[in-house]
């Protein structure tokens, strides 16, 4: 009888060692997947759209002797204003946080700038006149650097610009004008923000100043015998929509 409760107690206490050491192995059920992380935005692609905004310059006009290029001390700034619209095209290379691109646009605007001057008052060489100054369109091709939040992006960017300008010169002494236009090429720089409304979706929101360097006018006719320097520049804000391929 002893024999058979020790054995039994024995057992008991097999047993619920073994319980104890299965309870402490790992649980062969498997952990649930961890959740997948959102995947952030890639700007890499081209894109093309559209946009719209406005326009501000500003030009000085200094009067020459054309012979020597002698100032005769005449100088007049004006500042022409437009609001400007067109199309946008570019292609972005996104290496971590930062995108990489190239853009092209174009514009048409429709600024005109100018004044008059009443002739001999400010030199006894200034016939006077009326300056009309006209710009239709304006372009540019630049580079561009950005960083990117996910979705939003903020960059900066540079390059070329072009235009062209309508100069028209009104003489009240000689009772005629003369008129010129000029193609020209300048530099742009600025900056902006970029917002992926969807996949393919792109607003932005930019600025850049525009500057054409310095040329000169030398007259022809109505003015004959007098060069005007000119000094183009302009500021510009825009609103844009692109869609993303």
């Amino acid at each position: 009888m002893k024999t058979l409760l020790k054995a039994t107690v024995a057992s008991i206490v097999l047993l619920g060692s073994g319980a104890a050491m299965a309870s402490d192995l790992p649980s062969r059920k498997s952990l649930p997947m961890a959740p997948a992380l959102p995947q952030l935005y890639n700007w890499t692609g081209f894109y093309v759209g559209g946009q719209v905004g406005y326009s501000w310059g500003s030009d000085r006009l200094g009067e020459f002797l054309t012979a020597g290029r002698t100032p005769l001390g005449v100088n007049f700034d004006y500042s022409p204003s437009s609001f400007v619209a067109g199309g946008h095209a570019g292609f972005n290379y996104q290496m971590g946080q930062i995108v990489l691109g190239v853009e092209g646009d174009v514009e048409a605007m429709n600024a005109r700038g100018g004044f008059n001057d009443p002739p001999l008052v400010r030199s006894p060489f200034d016939p006077g006149g009326l300056v009309r100054v006209q710009q239709d369109w304006q372009a540019s091709v630049r580079a561009r650097i950005g960083y990117a939040f996910d979705r939003f992006m903020v960059y900066g960017t540079a390059g070329a610009a072009f235009t062209k300008f309508e100069h028209t010169y009104f003489n009240p002494l000689a009772g005629f004008g003369e008129s010129g236009k000029f193609s020209r090429t300048g530099w742009t720089v600025g900056g902006g923000v970029n917002y992926a409304m969807t996949n393919n979706l792109i607003l932005g929101v930019d600025y850049r100043y525009t500057d054409y360097g310095n040329f000169d006018y030398t007259a022809r006719s109505a003015f004959l015998g007098l060069t005007a320097g000119h000094e183009p520049s302009s500021h510009a804000a825009r609103a844009s929509l692109a869609y993303k391929f």
